[in-house]
């Protein structure tokens, strides 16, 4: 079976859509599946459009046995026949007023992008079959792009085998992270906004970067209670959901939303907004507050919430429940039929 991956990158220059296109690579080839990959160089947004638009009719391969459009703005001109599609959400389409990654702070950035990302994925939706990463995701598709139930599959993503559990050292400060992209969609302003407020004598562990970034320290600055990871490696993960006490995870909407499920595998408690709009399934494994002023302005409150949380519970549903080598699996199912012309 030759399979051409179609994606933006294949690394962690877009965050978490790069890592699950690496993942899903790196399952096929070590299954000894024939990758003919497809990406780009650029960063800007208008390299992208040039590349989905311009560039991929003449960098796609032919005769290949299945085109996996990665991400919907890639899949204009694959052959749908052979073709199967990932959505991870509609957020440009449903909350477009929430939308971040550069889009959502300029008005006109906004409504080109809003217009052709219903383009390009009304186009990929005609692919043999679509796939969402969750079900919530498969009823916006269903609902807003017209896509037929019967060709759609749910299949999660995964995470990365060795999230687990390591001790922390007793009597140790009160230790507050974030990981995730850094931009308004997120509301890391909020996050950081709030903890300044506090009188909190912990610290705040903010990691990832992004295109508010430069804001957000600024809006910091001044705070030595408040940390920049940066980009964390991947060799680092690990050593930073275990360094921290409690993850809060203020988005406003998420397609499924994998640092709380990390941080889950890490034995650690999650909190996120009541107005986050984000799959139940993981929501209501975290402890939702309506605002933040409630967990910064009471430690011993904030510990009683960490405290109230099933830690092994969620330890057990997010390292069984998401798998790379179960995605990769459930992916391959989909390209055999596809093949079979189911």
């Amino acid at each position: 079976m030759d399979i051409c991956l179609v994606t933006r990158y294949f690394d962690m220059k877009n965050a978490g859509l790069g890592r699950v296109s690496s993942e899903i690579r790196k399952g096929l080839e070590q299954r000894g599946y024939e990758i003919k990959p497809i990406s780009t160089r650029g960063t800007s947004l208008p390299s992208y459009f040039a590349y989905t638009l311009l560039e991929l009719p003449f960098r796609l391969p032919r005769n290949c046995d299945i085109y996996h459009i990665l991400t919907p703005m890639e899949g204009i001109y694959t052959p749908k026949a052979k073709s199967i599609v990932t959505f991870y959400d509609l957020i440009p389409l449903c909350y477009p007023e929430m939308c971040g990654a550069g889009l959502g702070g300029s008005g006109w950035k906004n409504r080109v992008g809003r217009i052709y990302f219903r383009w390009a994925s009304g186009i990929s939706a005609r692919a043999r079959k679509v796939v969402c990463i969750s079900e919530d995701t498969k009823r916006d598709v269903i609902k807003v792009l017209g896509v037929d139930e019967k060709k759609m599959k749910v299949i999660r993503l995964g995470i990365r085998e060795d999230l687990d559990y390591k001790p922390r050292k007793e009597n140790e400060r009160l230790k507050i992270g974030y990981l995730g992209q850094l931009d308004r969609r997120k509301r890391v302003g909020l996050l950081i906004k709030e903890f300044r407020k506090s009188s909190l004598a912990g610290e705040l562990l903010i990691g990832g970067t992004g295109v508010d970034e430069k804001a957000l320290r600024d809006l910091a600055r001044g705070d030595n209670r408040i940390r920049f990871g940066g980009l964390i490696p991947d060799s680092e993960l690990v050593d930073f959901y275990n360094c921290m006490d409690i993850l809060v995870f203020p988005t406003w909407v998420e397609g499924y939303g994998l640092p709380p499920v990390e941080a889950m595998a890490c034995k650690k408690p999650v909190i996120v907004l009541g107005d986050s709009i984000m799959p139940w399934e993981i929501k209501r494994r975290c402890i939702i507050v309506p605002n933040l002023d409630l967990v910064f302005n009471n430690e011993k409150y904030l510990r009683g919430l960490m405290a109230s949380v099933d830690i092994e519970g969620n330890y057990q549903w997010a390292k069984k429940e998401h798998s790379w080598d179960k995605c990769v699996d459930e992916y391959i199912k989909v390209y055999k039929e596809v093949i079979d012309g189911r």
